[in-house]
């Protein structure tokens, strides 16, 4: 008989995460996300395989979570719904180089086919909580918001660059002018 389990497997994949977020793939080990979550590293083998079944179980645990914020978001129609919406996911912090720490993930979400899936599935959920938040536009909503959600993806990486006040202020700054430039140009 097995023993029962003190710490969930919730609390574990969430205690991964955060210590996915500190690190980079390379870096990442079953020892630093046990003392994290309070197990050893046998014990993540014993629940979730080995090391990228840990990653992919965090993953698809936090993408969960992420998709369930953007549904829990009010379902209102306008250009401030939708930057609340950015807002909601865009990572709190004026710090560019912990937020640089982050990037080696990218490198594995295009190259690793479960987690490139996971993120495809992140961000079609954003474009389509974006599209049915958005103003009357004179282009179609997908198109808009996928659109944003480059924008936002960009202002991102510029921020990285310039390093501007904090991340969610200079992406808020670059969607409005994003939602400004469309309506001049309908004018």
């Amino acid at each position: 008989m097995s023993r029962p389990k003190r710490i969930s497997d919730e609390a574990v994949l969430d205690a991964a995460i955060r210590v996915m977020m500190r690190t980079g793939p390379a870096d990442f080990t079953l020892a630093e996300a046990g003392r994290e979550a309070g197990v050893s590293a046998a014990t993540l083998l014993q629940r979730f395989g080995d090391k990228q079944g840990l990653i992919v179980r965090a993953l698809t645990r936090d993408v969960a979570q992420f998709v369930a914020r953007l549904q829990e978001a009010p379902l209102t129609r306008s250009r401030e719904a939708v930057l609340d919406l950015f807002w909601l996911v865009t990572p709190d912090t004026d710090d560019a180089e912990a937020f640089a720490d982050q990037l080696p993930w990218l490198r594995e979400d295009f190259r690793h086919p479960e987690l490139n899936r996971l993120s495809r599935e992140m961000f079609t959920a954003l474009r389509a909580a974006v599209a049915v938040r958005l103003p009357p536009l004179r282009v179609a909503p997908e198109t808009a918001a996928r659109l944003l959600e480059a924008q936002w993806q960009g202002a991102m990486n510029q921020w990285g660059f310039f390093q501007e006040g904090r991340l969610p202020d200079y992406v808020a700054r670059a969607l409005n002018e994003w939602f400004d430039a469309l309506e001049a140009a309908a004018a």
